[in-house]
């Protein structure tokens, strides 16, 4: 078999089981695709994948489920998606209430987790700032223009 490197190696068992014990025929045949993408026939999946028992298939499940899971403990976000939740912070947190934290740490996202909960509070501190700061400053430019105006015109004609 094919052993690139330990990520690869549990993609592909991955992939092997999937396409082996499902019973969603859309998902066994994209595990299928990605196999053969990845160089294996069909001859190699069904030779690598014999498991006796839905007791051997459960448990070569859930060791590919803890590899997953312990990878995604330090999976990041990149910068792009970082300034984009930094940016939609408020829109993120309040729509609906569905902000994907619940998600990320459901999966053990913990580097992910923290960082979005950090850019969703930042970014919209942010953006209350900058709408108390935008009001304050026409507030400012209007009483400028005001204490500006020359009124010495309006009290002449209120004299006469």
């Amino acid at each position: 078999m094919l052993t690139r490197s330990k990520i690869y190696k549990d993609e592909v068992d991955w992939l092997i089981a999937i396409a082996s014990s499902s019973d969603n025929a859309q998902l066994k045949d994209e595990a299928v695709e990605k196999l053969r993408k990845y160089g294996l026939t069909q001859e190699q999946i069904e030779e690598s994948y014999n498991l006796d028992s839905n007791e051997a298939q459960e448990k070569a499940f859930n060791k590919s489920w803890e590899r997953q899971t312990e990878r995604n403990e330090i999976e990041t976000y990149t910068r792009i998606e970082r300034i984009k939740i930094f940016l939609f912070a408020p829109f993120e947190l309040f729509k609906n209430f569905n902000n994907g934290l619940p998600e990320l740490y459901r999966l053990n996202y913990k580097t992910k987790f923290r960082e979005r909960l950090l850019l969703l509070i930042a970014g919209t501190q942010f953006w209350i700032l900058f709408f108390i700061l935008s009001f304050k400053y026409s507030e400012y430019q209007s009483q400028k223009e005001i204490d500006n105006t020359d009124i010495h015109i309006w009290e002449n004609n209120k004299i006469r």
